[in-house]
């Protein structure tokens, strides 16, 4: 029997389209480099910002994945991740907060009901790393039947 080819896809929601992100960062080579890998990663870059953004009081869609850049947080800034945390948790959505060594102990202390995957001054690499994690973790995890181009081989 020879060797069956599957068309696999890029994560998706239950719509087809692909899963939505959210990225809150004040230095700018970081929000850059969060796109071009979620670009890679086929993911939709929803909305990307600075920090500021999560302080402000207007309703805001939340993403599947919120990624936040925080080395070193402002108490607004800390009760803003504390507000969006909760918000995460409760939809079921994924959070990676990256941060610096001396904030570890107050981030750590906002983001508690998340599961928040916390990265202490990451490189590259380790942020990739974190969100290929997150959607193996089940970000935006959905069942789907199989194609009937799949069935049938199956059968």
């Amino acid at each position: 029997m020879g060797q069956v080819d599957f068309a696999y896809r890029m994560a998706a929601d239950g719509a087809g389209l692909p899963l939505a992100v959210s990225v809150f960062a004040d230095r700018a080579r970081l929000r850059e480099e969060w796109r071009e890998d979620l670009a890679a990663a086929g993911l939709d870059c929803r909305s990307c910002s600075g920090l500021a953004a999560l302080a402000e009081d207007g309703p805001r869609q939340l993403s599947d994945l919120v990624l936040i850049d925080c080395p070193d947080p402002e108490p607004s800034a800390l009760a803003a991740l504390a507000r969006l945390d909760t918000r995460v948790a409760r939809a079921g959505a994924r959070m990676v907060v990256t941060t610096g060594l001396e904030a570890l102990d107050a981030v750590f202390g906002v983001c508690a009901e998340a599961g928040a995957h916390i990265l202490v001054n990451p490189h590259r690499a380790e942020r990739v790393i974190a969100l290929g994690r997150v959607l193996a973790d089940g970000a935006g995890a959905r069942v789907r039947e199989l194609s009937p181009e799949d069935r049938l081989l199956l059968l």
